[in-house]
């Protein structure tokens, strides 16, 4: 383990976790290199995930409370809180493997402490397990980000960073830490420690929601919001491969914006062939 001591921001999003929170909280206060804070972000809760974080037996734990104004405010709010020099971000229905923090800090101090650090994960649902490898990201990863989705909200970054991008964007609806790490690859270079780190718990239906309108809105609003960086960068063929996904997932749920994207993809496609042909 490093010498030096990184004050570490654990912050956490909660709503209506009555059930994993406690799970959550445990894996963080368990950590063999120890966060100097660890904030609760409720937003909104219905249910007792307020009372059982204030209960919870550890001095490190702080609760934040806001209405309900999505996971982004929640993580915006605990960014805006905290004490530390870094930040690691968990969502309350995870939960951090033993080293979790230890090995992210040791491959931080080896890297550069300007690095958004992440890594692969154990996607748990019910009984199973399975390894998730995570989209490499190693270096400067702008490009390579533009072209496609990018690592889990799970990372550890300089909290002066996330300040510098204005935060995170509370309008994303889904695919929340892809816009994310465009905006900080911008700035500063991705390290993937190849192996899993922490546990990511799918729930009931959760797939099938993956692939819903919210879904389709998160990844256009993406797309749009960084149109001309991607152009600029990777081409319009890589805008075209963008709405031709896009298409596929009208297709898959019958969205009536299936027409406009297959026009954009149109357009795409045919500013990326007038290129192709002036090279």
């Amino acid at each position: 383990m490093s010498e030096k001591r990184l004050n570490i921001s654990v912050v956490i999003p909660a709503f209506n976790r009555e059930q994993t929170i406690v799970r959550c909280l445990k894996s963080v206060v368990g950590q063999t290199y120890p966060a100097m804070e660890i904030l609760v972000v409720d937003d909104g809760s219905a249910d007792n995930t307020r009372k059982i974080v204030a209960d919870f037996p550890s001095d490190k734990v702080s609760l934040l409370c806001q209405n309900h104004k999505g996971a982004q405010a929640a993580r915006n709010e605990g960014i805006i809180n905290a004490k530390g020099e870094y930040i690691a971000f968990l969502d309350s229905d995870d939960e951090w493997l033993p080293h979790m923090l230890e090995e992210t800090v040791n491959c931080l101090m080896d890297k550069g402490e300007h690095c958004v650090i992440y890594s692969d994960c154990y996607v748990r649902m019910g009984d199973s397990q399975k390894l998730a490898r995570l989209p490499d990201c190693e270096g400067d990863s702008y490009a390579a980000l533009l072209r496609r989705t990018g690592p889990t909200i799970s990372m550890l970054v300089k909290r002066k960073l996330l300040l510098e991008i204005g935060l995170l964007d509370e309008k994303v609806t889904a695919y929340q830490e892809w816009d994310t790490a465009i905006r900080l690859a911008k700035r500063t270079e991705f390290v993937h420690i190849h192996k899993p780190l922490f546990n990511y718990y799918m729930h009931d239906g959760e797939a099938i929601s993956k692939s819903g309108e919210k879904d389709l809105l998160g990844y256009g609003y993406i797309v749009k919001k960084h149109r001309k960086n991607i152009v600029d960068v990777c081409g319009y063929g890589a805008l075209a491969d963008h709405y031709h996904l896009l298409i596929k997932k009208c297709i898959q749920n019958k969205s009536k914006k299936l027409y406009m994207y297959i026009w954009k993809w149109y357009q795409a496609e045919l500013m990326d062939m007038i290129r192709r042909n002036r090279v």
